[in-house]
């Protein structure tokens, strides 16, 4: 009660000193009250740091008998009437004025007010870098220039490490590489508050650049009869690839095609893969995530993986936050900043978001119908894009100010009233939010691939096309891809027998040009720094078209792929693909003259870019 009365009396002091007559407002006090305080926090970061007032009040000619102080913030712990107050942690960021009043034993009082400013978390710089040239034979000097950002200050400095241990500082660096071989380079840079981040990149030293069409090795990574659709391998900025195949395994390789590591989920969790798989994404730090679930088993398991991508430990495994039946399929795990994104099919279907620290599962959603079939992608509003269930095309998850998902009703997605069956289709975004969804028309519906602007989307906004075309045959296990000035959509119409490949123009959808394959193909094009469009055909064929739509290269390797070809950061592509007479299923590895990286495109290949990360670039 004594803390309310005196937290009152400020305001009565204030109020009957308002209404007293002049000589009670002119009455003279013998003493003099001085109140005053510190604290020797010289940087307060929100939620972190807790604050120390330092009382330094003094008096002459009285004591003091009673101080208020006031810390400047509305809710609890706000004031106190202590000498000493207890340290105070504030939890937002600005600028806080705090008051400290001091009362004589004669009645004597004297205010004194200062201003803290309190910053925010230190947001970590963002490591990157790119090089030139990025074709590097032995000998070359390479000149590496620094990318990095910090959102909230700025880099202050940076340290290159190079494969031979000697460092620079200088904002651009150059290395003569002398050997050939895969060597990394990393940068880390230190930001105005001493926040520091690296990051690293694996550089292709060649002997020289090919002069034709070649395969560098084909190199088993399970049984022949483990092959699964719409499979892919991801490749890490490290130099690693990473395959998983319908034994249940995990296998990276080098550069050399040599085997690092393996990971055997069935026998050690007992997932099970025959009937349908998922496929790894790799993070920027070289973190490998994989979804491996236990639909179509008995005593099985669906758990969520992190890997370590050098080294193959693992760094955590949620086994709770699915049923041992759950189906996750068709689509590597969405990488987005802050967490790891995962849709899951069936009528108990979800969207769920782990950290990527720990794996908790920190975010789920469920569909307003069914759960996500294939491909999951999250833009960077927040908004996450899926495959949904049967004729309901593609679900929208849209986040509210704290990033917490809401799902959209089926009546204000993109194809309402079932008009769309997508299938085992993966969306794909472009820089300036324009998703791209393939399907197969249904019922009333009258195109079969869209273009739609989310850049104001929300839940109840009119999802119209932006453009939309109703092409031969449609869309079934397949997505699209950008060129690197993304005035061109590259699709494959993989419901035709033989499958078409389709050059779009991203403003209206029309058509630059078509190509008509020898076979069918289930493949997600990739581009290449050069413009070339890279497929693999289910007879085993890797195909290359040029940015007009001729043929440039049509190679036999293998006698069937069902998925999608990687064109690696160094520029080397990767697939997986049967070879009936080894009884294996291998992993191959190709080089093109003159193809030394993917696209600088938005959207260059399945899942975004090399790693799969299915995020926004």
């Amino acid at each position: 009660m004594k803390r309310i009365l005196s937290y009152l009396s400020i305001v009565l002091l204030s109020a009957s000193v308002a209404c007293s007559d002049s000589s009670e407002m002119d009455k003279a006090y013998n003493s003099v009250i001085t109140p005053g305080f510190t604290f020797g926090e010289e940087e307060i970061i929100a939620g972190i740091t807790p604050v120390t007032f330092t009382n330094t009040t003094t008096a002459e000619g009285t004591t003091v008998s009673e101080y208020f102080w006031h810390f400047g913030f509305a809710g609890e712990g706000n004031w106190s009437e202590e000498a000493a107050p207890d340290p105070i942690v504030y939890n937002r960021p600005g600028d806080y004025t705090v008051t400290l009043t001091a009362w004589g034993a004669d009645g004597n009082r004297a205010t004194t007010t200062r201003t803290i400013t309190v910053l925010a978390d230190n947001v970590l710089p963002t490591a990157d870098f790119s090089y030139s040239p990025q074709m590097i034979s032995i000998g070359t000097t390479v000149t590496f220039t620094d990318k990095s950002t910090d959102s909230d200050g700025e880099i202050v400095s940076r340290e290159w490490l190079f494969p031979d241990g000697t460092t620079s500082t200088d904002i651009n660096a150059t290395y003569t590489f002398e050997q050939m071989g895969m060597f990394n380079v990393q940068l880390t840079v230190t930001d105005d508050r001493g926040g520091s981040n690296s990051t690293s990149k694996a550089i292709n030293v060649r002997a020289g650049d090919v002069n034709a069409f070649t395969l560098l090795w084909s190199t088993a990574v399970a049984s022949a009869d483990a092959l699964c659709a719409a499979s892919v391998v991801a490749a890490s900025d490290m130099g690693y690839i990473y395959s998983v195949s319908g034994d249940g395994k995990m296998v990276a390789l080098n550069t050399d095609g040599a085997k690092v590591w393996e990971y055997d989920a069935m026998a050690k969790d007992g997932v099970y893969l025959k009937s349908e798989i998922s496929y790894p994404s790799v993070d920027t730090d070289g973190t490998v995530y994989w979804v491996a679930h236990g639909y179509g088993g008995s005593s099985s398991a669906s758990l969520v993986y992190a890997f370590d991508g050098a080294t193959g430990s693992v760094l955590w495994k949620n086994t709770t936050a699915y049923a041992p039946a759950a189906r996750i399929a068709f689509s590597t795990p969405c990488i987005s900043p802050s967490m790891v994104i995962v849709g899951s099919r069936g009528t108990n279907g979800a969207i769920r978001g782990f950290e990527k620290g720990t794996g908790k599962n920190t975010a789920t959603a469920t569909p307003a119908n069914g759960g996500g079939t294939s491909g999951t992608i999250a833009l960077k509003n927040g908004v996450v894009i899926f495959t949904n269930t049967a004729q309901y095309g593609y679900g929208i998850m849209v986040p509210d100010a704290s990033f917490v998902w809401s799902p959209v009703p089926t009546s204000d997605t993109f194809a309402p009233n079932k008009i769309l069956s997508a299938g085992r289709c993966q969306p794909c975004v472009d820089a300036d939010n324009c998703v791209y969804l393939p399907g197969i028309a249904e019922g009333s519906g009258t195109w079969n691939l869209a273009s739609f602007d989310c850049t104001n989307l929300t839940a109840s906004s009119k999802k119209t096309p932006k453009w939309s075309v109703n092409l031969p045959d449609g869309f079934q296990q397949t997505g699209a891809s950008l060129s690197a000035d993304g005035t061109t959509l590259y699709i494959v119409a993989d419901k035709a027998t033989p499958s078409v490949v389709y050059a779009l123009n991203t403003s209206n959808g029309s058509t630059r040009w078509s190509y008509t394959l020898d076979a069918a193909s289930n493949s997600i094009p990739a581009v290449d720094n050069l413009g070339q469009i890279h497929l693999c055909t289910k007879t085993g064929d890797y195909v290359v078209l040029s940015a007009e739509g001729e043929l440039r290269y049509k190679e036999h390797l293998a006698d069937s792929v069902d998925g999608s070809p990687t064109i690696s950061e160094w520029g080397y592509s990767y697939f997986l693909g049967k070879d009936s007479a080894a009884g294996a299923l291998k992993v191959y590895s190709v080089a093109l003259p003159g193809v030394t990286s993917p696209a600088a495109s938005a959207w260059s290949q399945y899942g975004q870019n090399a790693r799969h990360s299915n995020y926004q670039k």
